[in-house]
């Protein structure tokens, strides 16, 4: 199984899970209120995995983050999902209403739900696996019905066998419905749902083709949310933003990531692995279309935020966090970054419900750390959080697995 080095620092975790396990056999926008704001960082949970091969675990740990708690800054509760752990990869990016979390092991095909209604009992509520003929589940996001829209990468009967799907489940396990991303516009072996993206006003789903283990990913779709139809599979082309050096020889349009509705409610933003950002226009229309807009330095490129007006991308090759300002989509101007060290590979990003706090992970199976960063929604700054700026998770207690170096991979505030 290759892995080509644009994606290698972005999954290096569940890959490596994923070939031991072969060798062995939108989200609506930030709430601004006060009280919310207060609330919504008391909990930090982080969905990760053992780096030790030897004791594989997948587990969700929760730090607390309550300024004034004894244990502020502390990992005080970890909850196991059992054994046959064989990769711990995506979450759901932000918490919802119902504080119910999805998160995937993906190598393991199987997802999980956590209620976390209770922060001083988080328990594991249900999981899955399959939905109809297609396996591995991916990523979520919510329905305004509180069931989770879910990509599959392939089909169930065997692992790596595109194309997949994407379903509706309830939030007991249980599938509502499927559909099949087969397309005459693309090769089934290269139609492997990875991310996506709700737009409940226009009923459409977009959603991006990029497999975990293999070197595919180069269109993205669109769907009708109400029945779940294919309406369009459409290529991202090739070519540099306008404005970018002619020694900018980077590939970028391979391997697109997440996509994120911008502040218009219309246009889709999305960021791919080797580091190039798009819009996607003309969705609810006959003609969609996919247009490079910027790019940034190096590959691995992984998981974005959009809070306002501003998107905040990862950009390992920068060991940064940037923040743009994309109120005029096709022409994004950065106003803010945050460099977190030589060592740090930035991968993993995600927002608290009041758009002020964000938390970073790398995403890498060497680093044990959770990063907690700060943001303006009025200027679009980024800087490190001065009170909690790192959470350690080098030496964590799995019950019934023992004491192993954590790495997290998905995390979450509490709200």
């Amino acid at each position: 199984m290759t892995i080509i080095p644009a994606r290698q620092a972005t999954r290096t975790l569940a890959c490596c899970a994923i070939t031991a396990a072969l060798a062995c056999a939108r989200a609506p926008g930030p709430e601004t209120s006060a009280a919310n704001a207060t609330r919504s960082a008391d909990w930090l949970y982080a969905w990760s995995a053992s780096a030790d091969s030897a004791r594989p675990a997948a587990f969700l740990a929760e730090f607390d983050l309550r300024e004034a708690s004894p244990a502020a800054g502390q990992l005080v509760r970890v909850v196991p999902t059992g054994p046959g752990a064989r990769g711990t990869h995506h979450s759901e990016h932000a918490l919802a209403g119902d504080r119910l979390l999805f998160a995937n092991d993906f190598g393991a095909g199987r997802s999980f739900v956590f209620d976390l209604t209770d922060p001083a009992n988080p328990r594991i509520k249900a999981s899955f696996t399959t939905a109809g003929p297609f396996g591995w589940p991916h990523s979520y996001v919510r329905l305004a019905s509180g069931n989770r829209l879910v990509t599959y990468q392939w089909q169930a009967a065997k692992f790596d066998s595109a194309p997949g799907g994407i379903a509706e489940v309830r939030t007991d396990g249980s599938i509502v419905r499927w559909a099949g991303a087969h397309s005459a516009d693309a090769p089934d072996r290269e139609v492997t749902p990875y991310s996506l993206e709700v737009l409940p006003a226009m009923d459409r789903v977009v959603t991006t083709s990029t497999s975990m283990v293999d070197d595919f990913g180069v269109h993205v779709q669109i769907w009708r949310l109400s029945n779940l139809a294919l309406l369009h599979t459409l290529r991202i082309p090739g070519g540099h933003p306008h404005g970018m050096p002619a020694s900018d020889t980077m590939p970028h349009h391979l391997f697109p990531g997440e996509p994120r509705v911008l502040a218009d409610g219309r246009t889709v933003m999305l960021a791919t692995f080797t580091c190039g950002l798009y819009t996607i226009t003309g969705i609810d229309g006959d003609a969609p279309r996919v247009t490079p807009v910027y790019s940034f330095p190096g590959k691995n490129c992984a998981v974005p935020v959009r809070l306002g007006r501003y998107w905040l991308q990862t950009v390992p090759g920068l060991h940064a966090v940037l923040s743009l300002d994309v109120s005029d989509p096709a022409n994004p101007r950065e106003v803010s970054r945050v460099v977190l060290g030589d060592d740090v590979s930035p991968h993993w990003l995600a927002s608290d419900a009041a758009g002020r706090r964000l938390v970073m992970d790398a995403g890498s199976n060497r680093n044990s750390h959770l990063y907690l960063l700060r943001f303006d929604p009025a200027t679009g700054a980024i800087s490190r959080d001065e009170r909690f700026p790192v959470l350690d998770m080098s030496s964590v207690d799995v019950p019934g697995v023992g004491t192993v170096r954590g790495v997290p991979h998905g995390a979450v505030f509490s709200r």
